[in-house]
């Protein structure tokens, strides 16, 4: 993990004139009507579940969100250190909120190799269609 930290502050050094966003995505898509009401911008709220206390609070936090008027994604470990019951997922879904795949197992060994990442995204897809995720975001964009 050391040797990553100190890889990962040279490439920050080297990169940190660089945009990392491809300007393609900077276009107005074909047709697009525009933000709903008029409105200049979107605003995303998204909430990563990490472990068994996350898991536990989630509702709280369904609570909050509502009460302020927001709808947010909730992003899950489907191989982690914790259950997600499938109650919860229908009770996002039901209530306007989404539901993503956080990772695998969030362990930081998700892209060891081409062929290691191949075999778990079919995991990963399994899970993106038996739960209706989504979406997919990843724990950890180390590489070696």
């Amino acid at each position: 993990m050391a040797l990553r930290r100190v890889r990962a502050r040279r490439l920050r050094r080297r990169l940190i004139a660089t945009w990392p966003i491809n300007p393609v995505a900077g276009r107005v898509p074909d047709g697009w009507p525009g933000w709903p009401g008029g409105k200049q911008f979107a605003f995303v709220l998204t909430h990563d579940v990490e472990g068994q206390q996350g898991l536990d609070r989630c509702h709280r936090l369904v609570e909050m969100d509502m009460r302020l008027g927001f709808r947010s994604s909730f992003n899950f470990v489907p191989e982690g250190k914790y259950i997600t019951p499938e109650s919860l997922r229908d009770s996002l879904t039901t209530n306007g909120f989404e539901v993503g795949v956080h990772d695998l197992r969030h362990d930081g060994k998700l892209y060891p190799s081409r062929r290691g990442f191949a075999a778990k995204a079919q995991k990963i897809n399994h899970y993106l269609a038996a739960w209706g995720a989504v979406g997919f975001r990843s724990g950890f964009m180390f590489t070696s």
